[in-house]
């Protein structure tokens, strides 16, 4: 009996091939997915990361706090009346196997305090298996503890003129009180050195 669907016989459709094929794939699955699994535990980044913070298996061989940010906000994306939030996730650094964004400007209004502009950053450094380089807002001491680094920027005006703005810091983020900008006319730009460049290899 030689059954037909749409045309073709199932002798084609199922050859010894086709069915030798299926066994194989069928029979590695196993295997790669456990290799698979195995790849993910060794040199997935959070592990990768985890390993670099608590020197296990790596060194940190240089690190210096020397990387220069300079960038501008545009006065349509600076905040002017309180439920103003803006997601920019706008690339202002690229190098040393990582991209930090400004993420976030926004009004912020804590309870019981005053009307803030907040201006959050993002890191996302790419970390290597054997040795490489990346961007931290962390400082490694040699009891392999670490610290942080406060990012403090300064502020100018687009004419150039330093603003005098009294902030407040976080690791990757600055709150400028409202009425410290009410008379800014224009963007504000950034300037801050002082996130530490980080140099490791596996020992």
């Amino acid at each position: 009996m030689n059954i037909r669907i749409r045309g073709y016989s199932l002798e084609r459709i199922f050859t010894v091939k086709s069915l030798a094929a299926l066994l194989i794939a069928f029979m590695l699955t196993p295997l790669l997915l456990t290799v698979h699994a195995m790849l993910q535990e060794r040199y997935s980044q959070a592990v990768i990361e985890d390993h670099l913070f608590s020197r296990n298996g790596y060194r940190i061989t240089g690190q210096q706090q020397s990387v220069k940010l300079n960038f501008r906000i545009d006065p349509a994306y600076i905040p002017k009346k309180q439920g103003d939030v803006f997601e920019l996730h706008k690339l202002i650094y690229n190098r040393n196997h990582t991209k930090i964004y400004l993420e976030t400007v926004a009004w912020y209004n804590p309870p019981q305090n005053s009307d803030n502009i907040y201006i959050e950053l993002k890191l996302d450094p790419t970390y290597l298996y054997g040795k490489g380089s990346f961007v931290t807002d962390a400082i490694f001491h040699d009891d392999h503890s670490f610290s942080s680094v406060l990012f403090m920027p300064d502020y100018y005006a687009d004419n150039g003129a330093k603003l005098p703005i009294n902030d407040g810091n976080g690791r990757n983020s600055a709150f400028i009180p409202v009425e410290q900008l009410g008379d800014l006319d224009g963007g504000l730009t950034l300037r801050f050195e002082g996130f530490n460049l980080v140099k490791y290899e596996r020992e």
